[in-house]
C-alpha cells in the first residue's frame, strides 16, 4: 500500500456574500486505497484540531450509487476518471 502526500487547493469562502479565496493544504500519509472524501474527511479532522472550519462537500451514500459527490477535482465534476463519483475515485487512479 503506497502512502502518498498530497497538495489540495480549495476555494473557501465564510458565506454568499464574503469574498473567497484559494487556500492550500497539505495532507500526509494518503494510502493508495483511500477514496477522495476519505482524503477530505483527514483534512477536516486536522483543521477542527487546529480550530479551523471544516471543508463543505455534498456528499450521501459513499457506495458510488447516489452521485451527489460534490466535488470538482482538477476542474472536472467528481474527478478524472469517467463515470465515477468522487468517493469511489480512489487515490491510486
Amino acid at each position: 500500500m503506497e502512502q502518498m502526500t498530497l497538495k489540495l487547493s480549495v476555494w473557501r469562502q465564510a458565506n454568499r456574500n464574503a469574498p473567497g479565496k484559494m487556500v492550500d493544504y497539505t495532507v500526509k500519509n494518503v494510502s493508495s486505497d483511500m477514496s477522495f472524501l476519505e482524503v477530505l474527511d483527514i483534512l477536516n479532522e486536522d483543521l477542527v484540531r487546529q480550530g479551523e472550519d471544516p471543508i463543505a462537500f455534498d456528499y450521501d451514500c459513499r457506495e458510488g450509487i447516489c452521485g451527489s459527490c460534490g466535488v470538482v477535482v482538477n476542474g472536472v465534476a467528481h474527478g478524472p476518471q469517467p463515470a465515477t463519483t468522487a468517493c469511489t475515485l480512489f487515490m491510486r487512479h
